[in-house]
């Protein structure tokens, strides 16, 4: 069995699904994250936003590099494969007209916007094509996107967008647009609110569910540490952060799947 993971940013998987990751990968099966907005820092200006952001990661220009980096590390961590792919963070993006998608934090948390529906094409086509993902899904003799269904197939899982945030909602888009039977993970941390999980399931089932064990939870917190540059916007400390993960692995959303 073949689990991939699709993370709209470096951390988002893993924040989300640790334990889980961590419990499959023990048991054999091969776990891949796919982060879809890994692309490099784009040449030329930077929006005030996005500089701030990169002064709050003590990154800088390098900020991707670093992030990537912080990813590869989470990822030997829990066992798990990473892959990454070339679309810029939203706060890097520009509309066709050239004006930043982002200006402000509040600007996150929106739909896709008409200007990016090609985003979401492109996306999908990377899930189909990359790393010849199309012979892994429906054997080496076709590449049409109808024979993905075929049973033993990996099972590919995406972020329920629990929150709205716009590259969440831009991963989602792209995996729902392949007309494949997908799985679903909560957005952690925008996930803590049970109410808030219910408003974005896709109308199917909660399908796989286990109880994150001790080793597993001890190595989901240690993988989520790995991402030291955004520990600061979510947790007050490594033991707040700590605290956090323990209790939100006890709840439904901290160890479930959802079937669409």
């Amino acid at each position: 069995m073949t689990w991939i993971y699709l993370s709209p940013h470096f951390d988002d998987a893993v924040y989300s699904c640790g334990g889980l990751i961590a419990m499959q990968a023990q048991s054999g099966q091969r776990v891949e994250i796919w982060t879809v907005c890994a692309g490099d820092v784009p040449p030329g200006p930077l929006t005030p936003f996005a500089e701030e952001l990169h002064a709050r990661w003590s990154a800088g220009r390098e900020a991707v590099a670093v992030r990537r980096a912080e990813d590869e590390a989470a990822c030997r961590i829990l066992g798990a494969h990473p892959r990454h792919f070339t679309l810029p963070d939203c706060i890097y993006r520009r509309l066709p007209d050239g004006s930043p998608l982002i200006h402000a934090n509040d600007d996150l948390w929106q739909p896709v916007s008409a200007g990016e529906a090609v985003l979401v094409e492109q996306v999908a086509s990377w899930l189909v094509e990359t790393q010849d993902i199309a012979s892994r899904f429906a054997g080496a003799e076709t590449q049409h996107i109808a024979s993905l269904r075929r049973p033993g197939r990996p099972r590919l899982v995406c972020p329920l967008t629990v929150g709205g945030h716009v590259d969440h909602r831009l991963a989602r888009a792209a995996a729902e647009s392949l007309g494949l039977r997908l799985w679903y993970y909560a957005d952690y941390p925008y996930s803590k609110n049970a109410f808030e999980v219910e408003r974005y399931l896709p109308g199917g089932r909660r399908g796989y569910a286990r109880r994150i064990l001790p080793v597993a939870l001890g190595l989901w917190q240690f993988a989520t540490a790995a991402y030291s540059t955004q520990l600061s916007s979510f947790w007050r400390d490594e033991a707040d952060m700590r605290c956090a993960i323990t209790e939100y692995a006890e709840t439904p959303a901290g160890h479930s799947l959802w079937r669409s």
